[in-house]
């Protein structure tokens, strides 16, 4: 599904492009894990989902899934209903 080219979605993504990053990868750690969504794109999902009165993470997951087909924020690898945060 494509996003349309006046969604609200894309004038955040586009404003939040102008943010510096640098205190917020600072603080990222890479030990470990490795996440499966960069940290400008997560921050970018959250905001999104505040402004949209988004609060819950599986809210925002399924908002994402449903609205704008954007990235999953949580996963199920063991197939068995129970996810988890990143």
């Amino acid at each position: 599904m494509m996003i349309p080219e006046n969604a609200p979605v894309r004038l955040l993504s586009d404003q939040l492009e102008e943010v510096d990053y640098t205190e917020l990868y600072d603080a990222y750690s890479s030990e470990g894990r490795k996440s499966a969504v960069e940290p400008r794109v997560l921050f970018k999902v959250l905001v999104y989902g505040y402004q949209c009165g988004i609060y819950s993470s599986r809210k925002r997951e399924k908002a994402c899934q449903y609205r704008i087909d954007f990235m999953r924020l949580k996963e199920d690898h063991m197939r068995n209903g129970q996810l988890r945060n990143l």
